[in-house]
């Protein structure tokens, strides 16, 4: 699978992105918040403007959140910092880290990266023994990229609900970012797996994985193990 978009294309939409993610029932943060995950160290690959981060910080002592994208990195120090949170701008391969996370978490980033495969097993390098790696990304079973009808045509039927839900207002900025060029543009660039290829792929990174189906994507959680042999997947 190879990187079909710039990495930084949020780049030129941050704050309009940002606000659609606060709109979002949960945040994007309802699944991982559902596992109850707590401890030292945890880190969000992919934080974006910081919601899941700053969502953990409740939970860690200690959160990274890493991110390519400079403008996001910035609207996440501005409006979730925490005390136990450290926002970071660098690419994935180029985390090391020594002490290793608790927690390792990644909410659809993966398609981004120009090797899959090594993206997950870099992820699996950064988690301490008994820790947990709970990743989520976008599918697709029918082809690798959406056509543009699967956004516009549902924001457009759920426009009444999101209007009772968040106001005219919110509801009016949300189909607006729906249909808005750069937004679309870099919808239409992903590519995605469909659920059984993330399956394979996932689950021979991950043995005994657990998955779990989100609707608009998978959901893998896999604990490692204390010292030595095979990770399982959360009951």
């Amino acid at each position: 699978m190879t990187q079909s978009v710039d990495p930084r294309s949020f780049d030129g939409f941050a704050s309009a992105y940002d606000r659609f993610v606060s709109l979002l029932p949960g945040q994007n943060t309802a699944w991982l918040l559902g596992l109850d995950p707590r401890g030292g160290r945890a880190l969000d690959a992919g934080c974006g403007p910081g919601h899941a981060a700053a969502a953990l910080a409740d939970r860690f002592e200690e959160v990274v959140g890493l991110d390519l994208s400079r403008p996001l990195i910035e609207i996440a120090r501005a409006r979730r910092a925490r005390p136990q949170v450290r926002y970071v701008v660098r690419d994935l391969f180029d985390l090391t880290d020594e002490h290793g996370f608790d927690l390792v978490y990644s909410h659809t980033m993966l398609h981004h990266l120009a090797d899959y495969r090594a993206g997950l097993e870099h992820l699996k390098g950064l988690v301490r023994p008994g820790g947990t790696v709970a990743l989520v990304d976008n599918v697709c079973d029918r082809c690798p990229t959406p056509p543009r009808k699967a956004y516009t045509w549902p924001a457009l039927g759920n426009f009444p609900r999101e209007i009772r839900r968040v106001g005219l207002r919110d509801a009016w900025f949300q189909l607006r970012f729906w249909h808005s060029r750069p937004w679309l543009a870099h919808l239409l660039s992903d590519r995605y797996l469909s659920r059984a290829q993330f399956r394979a792929l996932y689950g021979s990174v991950f043995p005994g994985a657990r998955f779990d189906d989100l609707g608009f994507a998978l959901a893998m959680v896999w604990t490692a193990p204390p010292s030595g042999g095979a990770g399982r997947g959360l009951s």
